[in-house]
């Protein structure tokens, strides 16, 4: 997996969610109070941004369907059920900068 530096950690504040266009990736990452998460930027069941859906915690609501995602995990938490999960990435925050590990 290639490691990759996204931003600097304070252009994603606590409780914010902010896309980045990288080479050959959209990634969402996520501020969740301190946390750091990261994630594709297409919502797996029809592609809507999840950028500008709604945060709280470390669940993501998408804006299309308001199917809901821990961004912690990618399991889907308004239906667990649900044949799709969002494809998380590991994230870390170094001398404060984000970096994700992509596939």
């Amino acid at each position: 997996m290639p490691r990759v530096k996204v931003a600097a950690l304070t252009e994603v504040r606590p409780g914010q969610m902010r896309l980045f266009a990288l080479a050959s990736h959209k990634v969402v990452i996520y501020n969740c109070n301190g946390r750091i998460h990261a994630s594709e930027a297409g919502c797996p069941h029809m592609g809507a941004s999840l950028h500008e859906g709604v945060l709280i915690g470390t669940e993501v609501t998408c804006p299309w369907h308001h199917w809901s995602f821990d961004v912690a995990t990618g399991e889907c938490t308004s239906n667990p059920l649900a044949p799709k999960r969002l494809m998380t990435f590991p994230a870390t925050v170094e001398q404060g900068d984000v970096w994700v590990d992509l596939p």
